[in-house]
C-alpha cells in the first residue's frame, strides 16, 4: 500500500457513518489508499493534520445522509470546512448520496458547487454495483494494479514459481485475456509444487480433493488416466488419498491454509484434538479461518477448556483481519458486554460481497428490542428477509404494522 492517500472521506457521524465504513472496507480491499476520516479528530490541533490528508488525497469521497448538509449554514462544521477545502484544491471531489438525500435549495457559497460535482446514489441492496460504478468516478487507481495474464506468463518462462501457481489459477478459473484449461493449471501447480511452492501444493490438494467428490471433474483436469480401471468407490479413495498427501507437504513448508484444511478433515472424522491442535497452530500464523475456529472451539469447550475471555479475543483478531465470520461471532460474543461495539460489528459483516444475513437479522433485534427504533429495524429485517431468514420476514412485517398502527392512531 502506498504512504501517500488516494481517497479521502468526508461523512457526518449522524446517519452517514455506517455507509463510510463500508466505502472504506471495500476500497481498500480494492486496491485503493483510504484515509477514513474519524470524527474524534476533527477538533483543535487536529484539523492541519485532516487538511494536509485532502492535500495528499486524489479523491475526496462526501457521504451524504438525509439532511447531511443542513448544519453546513455554520462555518465551523467539520463537514462543510471539508468539502470547502477540498473544492478549493480542486480535488476530484464525489458526492455519495445516501437514500432519501436531497441538496437544500442554498447553500453557503464555498461548497455550493458540491451539487454540480457527478455523485452517485448508495444503496445498501445493491452495495457491490455502487462500488463497481464509484471506482469509474475515481481519479486514483488502484496501488500497484494487476498483474497481467502476459507479464505472468514471461515470469513463467524465467522460472518463477510464484508465477507458476498465479497462472494455474488463472487458467483454473479463466481470466479476461484466458480461456479456462484446468488441464494445463494441473501441470502449473505441479512444476510450481515439484520446485517447493507450497500454495501450488495446496491448489493441488484442492483440485484431488474437488475430484473426488466429483468424478466427472477427472476429465476436465485431465486426472482420468490415474483412475483406470478402478470402480468409483476405489477411485474417491485414491483421489482423497492424494489430496491428504499434497494437503500435508503443504503443510510440511509451513502453509497457513493447509494446515487449517488438515484440522477441518480431523474434524470431520470427529479427531476434535486433533483439529484444534491444526486451528491453533495456522491461527499462530495470523490465518483468519483458524483463529476464528479457535475461538469457536475456545467459546464452547470443543477439545478444551470453555474459555470465553480468550474466545473473544481469537474472534476480535479474525474480525480485525476482515473475517466476516470473525467478526460476526465477535459481535455475538460481546453483544451482552458491549452493546455499541456489538452494532458497529455487526455493521460491518450486514452489507457488501460477503455479507452474512444473520447480522442484519442481529441488528434488526437490537433496533427493535434495545434502541427502539422501529425504522432502522425494518432496513435491517428488510435486508435479511430478501437473503431468506424466514424469522426477519416475520419480524419485518409485524414492525410495519406497527410503524402502520402508530401512524394511523397520529392521523386519527
Amino acid at each position: 500500500m502506498a504512504d501517500t492517500i488516494q481517497v479521502f472521506i468526508s461523512y457526518r457521524r449522524d446517519g452517514g457513518e455506517d455507509l463510510a465504513r463500508l466505502l472504506e472496507d471495500n476500497l481498500k480491499d480494492r486496491g485503493y489508499s483510504v484515509f477514513f476520516d474519524v470524527e474524534s479528530l476533527r477538533s483543535g490541533a487536529f484539523n492541519t493534520a485532516l487538511f494536509e490528508k485532502i492535500d495528499e488525497a486524489t479523491d475526496v469521497l462526501v457521504v451524504l445522509p438525509p439532511h447531511g448538509l443542513d448544519r453546513c449554514k455554520d462555518p465551523n462544521d467539520w463537514v462543510r470546512q471539508e468539502i470547502a477545502y477540498a473544492l478549493k484544491k480542486e480535488k476530484n471531489v464525489i458526492p455519495v448520496m445516501m437514500r432519501n438525500f436531497t441538496f437544500p435549495d442554498q447553500l453557503p457559497e464555498d461548497i455550493d458547487r458540491l451539487r454540480y460535482m457527478n455523485g452517485i446514489a448508495a444503496s445498501n441492496e445493491f452495495f457491490n454495483a455502487v462500488i463497481e460504478k464509484l471506482t469509474h468516478f475515481l481519479k486514483s487507481l488502484p496501488v500497484g494494479g494487476r498483474i497481467t495474464d502476459e507479464q505472468l506468463q514471461s515470469a513463467v518462462k524465467q522460472g518463477d514459481i510464484q508465477a507458476m501457481n498465479l497462472l494455474g489459477l488463472r487458467y483454473e478459473l479463466g481470466s479476461e485475456t484466458l480461456v479456462a484449461n484446468q488441464t494445463q493449471s494441473v501441470s502449473l501447480y505441479r512444476e510450481a509444487g515439484a520446485a517447493g511452492h507450497p500454495g501450488a501444493l495446496f491448489n493441488l490438494a484442492d483440485v484431488y480433493e474437488q475430484c473426488s467428490k466429483d468424478l466427472t471433474l477427472l476429465y476436465d483436469y485431465g486426472l482420468d488416466s490415474e483412475v483406470d480401471g478402478m470402480d468409483a468407490s476405489r477411485a474417491r479413495v485414491y483421489l482423497s488419498d492424494r489430496a491428504k498427501e499434497y494437503y500435508a507437504l503443504s503443510a510440511e513448508a509451513g502453509f497457513a491454509p493447509a494446515v487449517y484444511r488438515i484440522g477441518n478433515l480431523h474434524e470431520e472424522r470427529n479427531e476434535l484434538s486433533q483439529a484444534f491442535e491444526c486451528y491453533r497452530n495456522a491461527a499462530s500464523q495470523g490465518f483468519p479461518p483458524a483463529q476464528n475456529a479457535v475461538g469457536y472451539y475456545l467459546m464452547n469447550g470443543v477439545a478444551s477448556r470453555p474459555d470465553p475471555t480468550a474466545a473473544i479475543a481469537y474472534y476480535k483478531k479474525a474480525a480485525e483481519n476482515g473475517y466476516a465470520p470473525g467478526a460476526f461471532n465477535y459481535a455475538q460474543a460481546v453483544e451482552l458486554l458491549d452493546l455499541d461495539a456489538a452494532v458497529s460489528m455487526y455493521r460491518r459483516v450486514a452489507f457488501g460481497e460477503h455479507a452474512i444475513p444473520q447480522a442484519a437479522y442481529a441488528l434488526g433485534v437490537i433496533y427493535e428490542n434495545h434502541l427502539n427504533d422501529l425504522h432502522s429495524a425494518v432496513t435491517y429485517y428488510h435486508i435479511a428477509a430478501k437473503a431468506g431468514l424466514e424469522a426477519a420476514e416475520k419480524a419485518l412485517k409485524r414492525c410495519q404494522d406497527t410503524l402502520f398502527s402508530k401512524s394511523s392512531a397520529a392521523h386519527t
